[in-house]
């Protein structure tokens, strides 16, 4: 994000980029390392192929529409109104069906879980938005909204000096091993694939609810 998009952030929220149509963070197709990790690397096998699934800070769905299907419903979230009325949008242009993607306005800190959790969460972009001082709380809620044997895939971004202001804020591979280790055991940790502009910046992760 550049410095004005940072501020407006800072100063009016989320929402307020949707408005103005300015989310420099949205893909129009799902993450490289999301696809390799759930079609291609030997640990493919060990992503679940059913269960609820959720995608925090969802952007405009790309990735909760590639991930949902009939035995893996999922679920995006975001803070922003306007982003999720665009992705449900979007649902019914493309013709899918809401058991298979769905969409809700919630906070990700008070969201309560259905009974039974998430077998799946898909972390992206959202623990590098969130303000540092709220790291903590968000290892804290995965480990109460994942169940024992369920997955949280972290796409660990971005991977850069950390005097550069943020959204996206900072993030160190170290940060997320101390934050997840007590509950979570790490079963990958890699090199991926990105987009052009995000080459080098990026590590994939899959940890599994201990």
């Amino acid at each position: 994000m550049n410095i004005d998009t940072q501020r407006i952030v800072r100063e009016e929220g989320w929402d307020k980029l949707w408005e103005k149509d300015i989310h420099p963070w949205d893909n129009p197709t799902p993450s490289p390392a999301l696809v390799e990790v759930v079609e291609q690397k030997p640990i493919k096998d060990q992503i679940p192929k059913s269960g609820r699934v959720l995608v925090p800070g969802c952007g405009r769905g790309v990735d909760v529409f590639y991930l949902g299907n009939e035995q893996r419903p999922a679920i995006g979230m975001d803070i922003s109104p306007i982003a999720v009325q665009q992705c449900k949008d979007i649902r019914e242009s493309k013709g899918i069906p809401a058991s298979h993607a769905d969409f809700m306005v919630a906070d990700f800190f008070t969201h309560e879980a259905p009974e039974g959790g998430y077998s799946l969460i898909y972390d992206y972009t959202f623990f590098c938005a969130i303000d540092p001082s709220l790291r903590a709380a968000w290892a804290k809620k995965m480990a109460e909204v994942i169940p024992s044997g369920g997955v949280l895939i972290t796409l660990i971004f971005p991977l850069r000096a950390p005097d550069e202001k943020g959204p996206p804020f900072y993030v160190t591979v170290d940060a997320y091993r101390s934050l997840l280790q007590d509950h979570f055991e790490n079963l990958l940790l890699d090199e991926c694939t990105s987009i052009p502009s995000r080459q080098g910046l990026e590590k994939i992760a899959v940890w599994r609810r201990k």
